[in-house]
């Protein structure tokens, strides 16, 4: 059984690269770079990060395919585990993102002023 989980994950793994890869290229002409890697980073986080399903001995399963199976087909919904795991992981990439995104902006603002700085003498 462990091999079998291993290719699936393989398969899955190489059909969410597929899926990022995709949307890069539909995405690679937006004028508005920092969306575009936002919501691939996005979408990265939440289709690959594993967690942990309601069975201990459990192997780690994708966390957004599990949200959406308990969602679907549990009676009470997704866990707490599960939908903590899902907010906390978009947020935290949503965090990386806005950091890098203010991070260059404050370097793209101070290239600007440089070379306004120049120009003027």
């Amino acid at each position: 059984m462990v091999e079998e989980f291993k290719l699936a994950w393989l398969i899955y793994v190489g059909g969410v690269i597929v899926l990022l890869a995709s949307g890069w290229w539909f995405m690679r002409n937006w004028r508005w770079s920092w969306l575009r890697y936002l919501i691939l980073l996005e979408a990265a986080v939440v289709l690959l990060v594993p967690a942990r399903g309601t069975v201990a001995e459990a192997p780690p399963i994708p966390l957004l395919p599990l949200f959406a199976y308990q969602m679907v087909f549990e009676e009470d919904g997704a866990t707490p585990e599960v939908s903590a795991s899902l907010v906390f992981a978009a947020g935290g990439a949503f965090a990386v993102m806005l950091a890098i995104g203010i991070v260059m902006l404050v370097m793209h603002r101070r290239k600007d002023r440089r070379m306004t700085e120049s120009d003027q003498y």
